[in-house]
């Protein structure tokens, strides 16, 4: 958790930095790459929006899969597939269109995305599902996502 999130303009985080690390944010921090990535992980707003760690020999994994972004208990102070770049986009409305030219598909969605901002950047469009309530699973919960290559001020 960060407390003090809303007392700074900005908070950088890098998941899995190698051999490159330190260049990687050279890029990023001096405008020379838009920054793409997306939080893996949901970033609890408390200690209470959490999975209290176990204690002792025994861990009740009583939450079963209402964990991180799919918990309607917890309150993220930033949410799984969170991410900014330089830019801004827009999205148009989702289409559903059939899928009789593909093998194994049950559903196609298509959506179109507009760089509405300045700079040219990559984006990454992610499809969240819900089943009914019948079926008794966390809601919602990531089906897919595609990251796009860089789109340039004002086009789609």
């Amino acid at each position: 958790v960060m407390p003090w999130r809303d007392s700074v303009d900005g908070i950088l985080i890098m998941f899995l930095g190698g051999q490159e690390t330190g260049t990687a944010w050279a890029d990023v921090l001096f405008g020379d790459h838009a920054p793409t990535g997306r939080l893996p992980l949901m970033l609890p707003a408390t200690e209470a929006d959490s999975i209290p760690p176990g204690l002792g020999g025994s861990v009740p994994y009583s939450e079963g899969l209402e964990t991180s972004y799919r918990s309607k208990k917890f309150k993220a102070a930033f949410p799984f597939g969170h991410g900014l770049t330089y830019t801004t986009f827009e999205h148009s409305p989702l289409v559903k269109e059939t899928c009789d030219d593909v093998q194994d598909c049950q559903l196609r969605i298509r959506t179109s995305v507009k760089n509405a901002g300045s700079v040219a950047a990559p984006t990454v469009l992610q499809l969240y599902l819900e089943f009914p309530a019948v079926a008794g699973l966390p809601a919602p919960f990531l089906k897919a996502f595609k990251k796009t290559s860089s789109i340039q001020p004002g086009s789609t």
